[in-house]
């Protein structure tokens, strides 16, 4: 971020230093768009991690040689994969000011974010010393980032025309990339009837590092306002993986879980996120790439 910011500050000052035209000004753009991010790698992992853990069963109530009670454990093993979408939606804010005849830099900033829920399926959770609870087993997961951006723009037609053609290069990094899955149980009968269950998984990475190149046109339909239609196409550079995992639920000491269930767990000294396996044996290290296409919307307003 210190060299963004160092890059971002000399390019404004020697702007401001070099520009004499008084009608050479700021331009202000809001922008939205879809995409679609080869994510292929995260959705394999932590969308299809199962839950899994196990609960004592009080029930059944052995006695060991010096009385004290030992309790029988009960798996359970739950599948419930949450599916990508197919396209998401971003939004930003470009601001941009033109260096020569030909050519503008640009700085800005962008928010993205997809979400998938999977169920409610029917399941039979052991809890509170009885094996067969059912419940409704709900699953949501968010992954979400937030981008900062610099780059060039070259007009490909004059840009007094009433239409512009140009192409655009830019260095993004991702410095704000979070997940968040919730697992929601709502129980039908048993002890727990009535009451739910809710376990909460997040993960988080910052300092990705990317490449975008993008094609567009813009129409001038006033004397300060356009609106334009860019496409474009990000690669990473420095790719990343989640790191940290924060667990928290609801569960109490009546719930008589023995081992919790951990969907996102940290892998190495690094604090590497992993995600169970399809197995529920071994934990797999969450890779992130947000390479992919963007379609994008533009309103642009000049000011003098």
């Amino acid at each position: 971020m210190r060299l963004f910011a160092s890059i971002i500050l000399l390019l404004i000052t020697t702007n401001i230093a070099l520009s004499k035209d008084k009608d050479e000004g700021w331009i202000f753009t809001p922008s939205v768009g879809v995409n679609q991010l080869a994510l292929d790698t995260f959705y394999d992992t932590v969308y299809k991690a199962p839950f899994v853990g196990s609960v004592e069963i009080t029930t059944d109530l052995p006695e060991d040689v010096e009385g004290q009670n030992q309790y029988p454990t009960e798996p359970f093993f739950f599948k419930n994969d949450l599916e990508p979408n197919l396209v998401d939606v971003e939004a930003g804010l470009v601001m941009r000011r033109n260096f020569s005849r030909s050519n503008d830099f640009f700085i800005g900033i962008n928010a993205w974010e997809t979400n998938s829920e999977s169920g409610p399926i029917r399941i039979t959770f052991p809890l509170q010393g009885e094996k067969f609870n059912e419940a409704d087993y709900t699953r949501t997961g968010k992954l979400s980032y937030t981008q900062f951006f610099l780059g060039l723009r070259h007009y490909l037609t004059k840009r007094s025309n009433k239409f512009n053609a140009y192409v655009n290069l830019s260095l993004h990094e991702l410095y704000d990339v979070d997940y968040e899955e919730k697992n929601i149980f709502e129980f039908t009968s048993g002890p727990p009837e009535g009451f739910k269950r809710i376990f909460v998984f997040k993960s988080q990475a910052t300092g990705l590092l990317m490449m975008q190149f993008g094609v567009g046109g813009e129409y001038s339909f006033a004397e300060k306002f356009s609106i334009g239609l860019e496409g474009a196409y990000a690669v990473h550079i420095q790719g990343g993986v989640l790191r940290g995992v924060t667990v928290s639920d609801d569960t109490n000491d009546g719930d008589r879980i023995k081992s919790d269930p951990l969907v996102l767990n940290v892998v190495n000294a690094q604090l590497d996120t992993g995600a169970l396996d399809a197995q529920g044996v071994d934990y797999e290290k969450v890779k992130l790439r947000f390479d992919g296409w963007h379609l994008l919307v533009k309103f642009n307003i000049e000011f003098y």
